[in-house]
């Protein structure tokens, strides 16, 4: 099954207010009824009679659940099998969402943004604002999509190798950016030394080298420039 583009946008933009509705009674519950409203064709009194209850999930992988759910319900689905997909498939999508972006894009990205920030001034917010809304909007698109043509078995992505590859690179990122921020404070190396270590830090992980080598390599090599 596909999901008309008109359909999809309006998806879209209403997942964007997932949270603006938000209470200690529902979490997500209203903003998430109002997906559903969106996203289904003449059943808005099912709907709302049906998810008038909480629903607390990561609010960027909420997509994958609402893409999922409609497709339920527009292939006929029972109420009491869509309740228990969506009670699963939140839990899910919040812990994996937390690891992903909380525990490990954002602070990876912010480093980032930090180094690039002392050196360049306004350079590195706008790098910020731009690099990690571009991951926060893909995963709020395409969990629509991916939700309405996988249906319930959405919920297997979180095992994919695109959830798994960017959350592994990330942290090695983290890790290297951590040290390099240190050092370049501490030695006051040139900043445009990121340029050559950067590329080196992209051939080894190309190469699967494991994290700890990539890290020790790039650290020798900054400790040798700064001694030279």
């Amino acid at each position: 099954m596909q999901l008309a583009f008109i359909r999809f946008i309006k998806i879209f933009f209403s997942s964007l207010f997932i949270q603006s509705s938000w209470s200690y009674f529902s979490k997500q519950g209203m903003g998430f009824m109002v997906n559903l409203i969106y996203g289904t064709k003449n059943k808005e009194d099912t709907i709302m009679k049906e998810h008038n209850e909480l629903f607390n999930t990561h609010p960027y992988m909420a997509s994958y659940i609402i893409g999922a759910t409609i497709r339920a319900y527009d292939e006929g689905k029972t109420s009491e099998d869509i309740k228990r997909f969506i009670t699963i498939a939140q839990t899910s999508f919040a812990s994996a969402g937390d690891l992903l972006f909380w525990q490990t894009l954002r602070p990876a990205l912010l480093l980032i943004s930090v180094i690039f920030g002392l050196k360049f001034g306004i350079i590195g917010p706008v790098l910020f604002i731009i690099s990690y809304n571009a991951f926060h909007l893909f995963h709020r698109a395409r969990g629509i999509t991916d939700g309405y043509n996988k249906g319930w078995d959405v919920i297997y992505l979180i095992k994919a190798k695109r959830f798994i590859m960017v959350q592994h690179v990330f942290e090695i990122l983290g890790a290297l950016f951590t040290g390099l921020l240190f050092i370049l404070i501490a030695f006051k190396i040139n900043y445009l030394l990121l340029i050559p270590l950067t590329s080196l830090f992209v051939i080894l992980l190309l190469r699967r080298y494991s994290a700890t080598f990539i890290i020790i390599a790039v650290l020798v090599l900054i400790v040798i420039i700064a001694l030279v």
